[in-house]
């Protein structure tokens, strides 16, 4: 229905920079696979969050400082006259950027982090081994998959070493490899395009395939 679609179309901003809660992100990734306008638009504003992590703060918030009551609105009409500028001169859009970044600013003063720095849902493990390692883990959703942040100690000091990830399906894959330290110490962050909640187990491995570290993250 045209008014289903214009609400979820209005969540476009928040989920370009990655406002919405894991469920409403995958609400709207629902709604992108049948609506090419919105799959469209959500295209053309793929690079936002990365052009507003490149305006400085001061500067974003001396560009616009909208009253309270106008901030929601102001934040829509910026982002589609983006989609529209974009569409008729690229070049033009670092201004409108700075705009947007400013109205994002001026949200999260108000309401709190829900667009500048919203919460991450991530899940925390520890990777347990009968050698006594220590290496601490946590799944953090991304609406491409899952990022992976391992920070381990006492782990082999020479050789390679691998991160592994099963998902559901039995399948695995590596995410990472690294040379291991003298040390014995390792902190790295590895992606994924397997989603959090299909991540069954993640294991470290040595240079024989050994698993030497793993954590099972789902029943």
């Amino acid at each position: 229905m045209k008014g289903d679609h214009e609400q979820l179309r209005e969540l476009l901003g928040l989920y370009i920079l990655g406002g919405l809660r894991r469920d409403e992100a995958r609400a709207f990734e629902a709604h992108l696979n049948d609506c090419p306008v919105c799959r469209q638009e959500a295209a053309e504003l793929e690079s936002l969050p990365g052009m507003l992590d490149a305006v400085p703060r001061d500067e974003a918030l001396e560009l616009a400082e909208p009253p309270v009551e106008e901030i929601e609105q102001n934040t829509k009409r910026l982002l589609n006259e983006l989609v529209v500028r974009r569409r008729k001169a690229r070049r033009r859009v670092a201004g409108l950027v700075a705009a947007v970044a400013a109205a994002s600013l001026v949200i999260g003063a108000v309401v709190g982090p829900v667009v500048t720095a919203p919460e991450q849902e991530m899940d925390s493990y520890t990777m347990a081994s009968s050698r006594g390692l220590q290496v601490d883990l946590d799944l953090v959703y991304k609406r491409w998959g899952t990022e992976l942040a391992v920070d381990g100690e006492q782990l082999p000091d020479s050789g390679v070493l691998s991160l592994w990830v099963t998902d559901s399906t039995g399948k695995a894959r590596q995410v990472a490899t690294w040379k291991a330290t003298p040390a014995g110490r390792a902190r790295l962050t590895a992606a994924t395009d397997v989603g959090t909640e299909d991540i069954v187990r993640v294991e470290i491995k040595n240079d024989a395939a050994v698993p030497v570290a793993s954590v099972v993250t789902r029943d």
